[in-house]
């Protein structure tokens, strides 16, 4: 049978239209049933639900009762111990003892009166209705011996041992009389209240029988001679047809493609999700072979040699692979490419199953097509941020090491300054230093994209900053590129580094105008948006909410699109040798992250390429400000202070030690921690400031800084290292220490932090190292 027969065939047949009057006294029926069983269900749900109440509270009451007889039996109890107590001791306590049992008494008068003046019992039978109040009787009669010894005590306060001579015994014999009547009848009401308890479970099985008995009997009411009649009545021919048209609807609206075909693949069904997945019309395809149509050579090639990888059968490329599929089991999810009518190829997941007929046998197949387009894109971007993070673990390894090798020179730099004043020396001094800083630089910016920066984060305006870099490239850049911006005046701020701000756009820049050899326009421009749940989904670091968008565009060459995915590499350029580090994109995506934004890139080649840079937006409090300008500070001179130096790396042992000693410090210098510490013991006196490197065999850092603070809790100490993105500022601030030194660092950076430890009142401005470093 195929396919369209199959969707074509009524599930039932029609019944005879003069039976259909009939169903209007059946439904009739029907409401009459139902509403007397619920009718019935109501009243005994009232009944028994008055009924239960009342027992609720009977037993609440009960409850009360027994908690009320026992907090007088305790307090009868404390009365004749505070009474003993007093007989027993000096005057003073006499005094304290008397005021306490005059509380406790007054305790047990209110407790008396709410015994008497409520009802206590009201479900007890009258045998132990008469056994309870013969107990309180009891009971109140020792109460009221009891208030005859109280009133010889009381309003007198002076109480000596002959007035209270003998009281206690008596007391302690009505306390006790008491005690017993009231634990009596308490154990009485707690049998009361035992019956109560099985009063409402009885009552509540009770509940469960009548309900259960009004629905069998509306089950049988219901049943009774009438599932024949249900089965004549029913019109089949409308529910059919209803049914089809829910079939047909729920078909045309889903978003994913629906295909059916027979065995031959003759294309049955065709909907509208599939129609705007692979361009073709309805028309165009019925009829036509599905995998010639959809699929091209290598894809189906592809396919055969996978099925026959799990299978263990070779398959011939083309509707071979569907049959086989149905007939080891069914396709789920299966990612492949689709070609559309245009040409152009489209990810989607394919699942197939094939249609049986009553005896099994295969009359068709039934696919459901998604696009995952977007989820391929979103795969892409997670595969991405793991080579980041791996190159990204990788830089960070090796970013001591090199800020190690760095570190001596930058210093051995100034010190030869200090002893040289020949030009031609400077000049190739400054050489050194320049070519030194630059791969200062470049440490810094892999590991800016390795792991991210965090700075100082002050509310900002767009504005200011592409107004900033505006001027920068009609400044610097060829005349036959021209820089135009375009920045509404309603734009919300966000919160971010300036400083790393400049140098997103700064880079974007760059790489626009790398982008216009022969001249161009290079636009800046800024707006805001609201991205909602679904927009968000589609970005892989986006979450819902307001965004400033910065966008850098230009009229270049364009970016080919197999090399789109690659440009955020690190080290990934398409520029000539020598002319690109492959760092800059790289930079851009680290900061973006960092600020809780995401980058987007939309290019053709030989068209415009635009970066946009979305921000998280935050309400405009006014209070925007600019990164103070950077100001130059003269190097201190040492005041013949002794200097630990503590390094594993000789060469900025020795460079660190020349440098100091050459202004004015007199040094010592240890290869690790354990040597630090020998040398610390023996001269903690002498020696003014410890400079320990973080990262050191044997001892580290870290546990040589809580050793000498063992020896002196007061040491003063500077800590250094060459990774100081992985939190050594906050890890050496909860030990206590101040001060951090990022390598590479100068000798100003050196002697200005020196200064700020031996000199903490001087009028040298305290900047943060961060600051002063390279």
């Amino acid at each position: 049978m195929s396919v369209t027969n199959f969707l074509k065939k009524p599930l039932f047949s029609l019944p005879a239209r003069q039976e259909l009057p009939n169903l209007r006294h059946f439904f009739r029926r029907l409401w009459l049933i139902f509403g007397g069983a619920t009718l019935l269900l109501v009243l005994s749900f009232v009944v028994f639900e008055s009924i239960g109440s009342s027992l609720e509270e009977q037993r609440a009451a009960t409850v009360r009762a027994v908690n009320l007889l026992g907090r007088q039996r305790t307090d009868s109890q404390v009365l004749s111990r505070l009474m003993l107590q007093a007989e027993s001791s000096t005057l003073p306590l006499q005094t304290y003892y008397l005021g306490r049992i005059d509380l406790v008494w007054g305790l047990m008068n209110t407790c008396e009166e709410s015994i008497h003046s409520n009802t206590l019992v009201q479900h007890a039978t009258g045998g132990q209705l008469a056994d309870i109040h013969k107990k309180l009787e009891q009971a109140h009669g020792s109460y009221l011996k009891t208030a005859q010894v109280m009133k010889k005590l009381y309003p007198r306060t002076d109480a000596t041992s002959t007035l209270l001579g003998g009281m206690g015994e008596k007391l302690i014999e009505e306390c006790d009389a008491m005690a017993a009547s009231l634990d009596q009848a308490s154990h009485k009401l707690i049998v009361v209240n035992t019956d109560i308890d099985e009063h409402i479970r009885l009552l509540d099985w009770l509940q469960i029988a009548v309900t259960g008995s009004i629905t069998l009997i509306t089950a049988w009411l219901l049943t009774r001679g009438q599932i024949s009649t249900m089965e004549r009545l029913i019109d089949t021919s409308l529910k059919v047809q209803e049914l089809s048209y829910l079939q047909n609807a729920v078909l045309e609206s889903a978003a994913c493609g629906i295909i059916s075909m027979n065995t031959k693949g003759l294309i049955a069904t065709f909907n509208c999700g599939a129609e705007k997945l692979t361009g073709y019309s309805r028309q165009e395809v019925v009829g036509s072979l599905t995998p010639e149509l959809f699929h091209d050579a290598p894809e189906m090639e592809r396919m055969a040699a996978e099925l026959a990888r799990d299978t263990g059968k070779a398959v011939a490329p083309g509707f071979e692979i569907y049959v086989s599929y149905a007939t080891f089991g069914t396709i789920r999810e299966h990612e492949c490419s689709y070609v559309r009518k245009d040409g152009s190829r489209v990810a989607v997941s394919l699942s197939m199953t094939g249609m049986l007929d009553d005896d099994g046998e295969v009359t068709g197949f039934l696919g459901i097509v998604t696009d995952i387009t977007e989820k391929k894109k979103l795969e892409q971007q997670f595969l991405r941020a793991q080579r980041l993070e791996s190159v990204g673990t990788l830089a960070g390894g090796i970013a001591h090491d090199l800020n190690n090798v760095l570190t001596p020179i930058l210093m051995s730099i100034e010190l030869l300054r200090l002893t040289n004043t020949n030009a031609r020396t400077l000049s190739i001094l400054g050489g050194i230093e320049s070519s030194a800083r630059r791969g200062a630089d470049l440490v810094r910016q892999i590991l800016t994209f390795a792991r991210g920066v965090e700075g100082k984060r002050t509310e900002l305006r767009a504005g200011p900053l592409i107004k900033d870099i505006q001027h920068f490239v009609q400044d610097t850049f060829p005349k036959n590129i021209h820089c135009i911006s375009s920045l509404p005046e309603d734009l919300p701020s966000f919160l971010g580094d300036a400083t790393q701000l400049h140098q997103i756009l700064l880079n974007l820049c760059v790489n626009a105008r790398d982008a216009l050899p022969t001249g161009g326009t290079v636009a800046i421009t800024a707006c805001s948006t609201i991205l909602d749940e679904a927009a968000a989904a589609l970005q892989m670091d986006a979450k819902p909410g307001a965004y400033v968008m910065l966008s850098v565009s230009d009229t270049g060459i364009g970016i080919p699109p197999d090399v789109v995915d690659k440009i955020f590499d690190p080290f990934f350029t398409t520029k000539e040798i020598g002319k690109g580090t492959g760092l800059g994109l790289s930079t851009v995506l680290s900061i973006t992250k960092s600020h809780g934004g995401f980058i987007t890139v939309t290019s053709e080649p030989n068209r415009d390429t635009t970066f946009t840079i979305c921000l998280p937006a935050v309400p405009n409090t006014g209070k925007c400000s600019a990164p103070p300008p950077a100001e130059v500070q003269p190097m201190p001179l040492g005041k013949g202070e002794l200097i630990l130096i503590v390094d594993d790396e000789e060469a900025i042992r020795t460079t660190t030690r020349q440098t100091l000693e050459a202004l004015d410090y007199r040094t010592m210098v240890a290869a690790d921690g354990v040597e630090a510490v020998a040398i610390y013991s023996q001269h903690n006196a002498e020696i003014a400031v410890v400079l320990t490197d973080m990262m050191m065999p044997i001892m580290d850092g870290p546990a040589t800084i809580l050793m000498l603070q063992r020896i002196n809790p007061e040491v003063k100490i500077i800590a250094s290292s060459g990774v100081s993105h992985l939190g050594g500022p906050a890890k050496v601030a909860e030990m206590g220490v101040r001060h951090f030194l990022p390598k590479p660092y100068s000798a100003q950076t050196v002697m200005t932090t020196l200064n700020l430890v031996l000199h903490p009142s001087d009028t040298w401005r305290e900047t943060s190292v961060k600051s002063m470093t390279l």
